[in-house]
């Protein structure tokens, strides 16, 4: 499986860091990026239990749900649902 590209990032920020900056803001901006990737990722599961939910009812407010959440989770993941 393919490395997300904020985890690829976060290793070369701290690979730049410990090379030639030794300024600890590669370190810190590579310890957010891995931050903001597990809330993604927290982010990603919570909509598609909602979205898994949202199925069941095939109400008004189900297909807003649906087509809300289907569009959020193509974002975050790049098109891939």
């Amino acid at each position: 499986m393919k490395q997300p590209e904020a985890l690829r990032l976060a290793d070369a920020l701290e690979e730049l860091d410990a090379q030639f900056s030794h300024t600890g803001l590669c370190g810190e901006a590579a310890a957010e990026l891995r931050r903001l990737h597990e809330v993604n990722q927290d982010l990603l599961k919570a909509l598609n239990t909602i979205l898994n939910i949202s199925l069941i009812d095939n109400g008004h407010w189900a297909k807003t749900i649906e087509r809300e959440t289907h569009e959020a989770i193509a974002k975050a993941t790049g098109g891939r649902a």
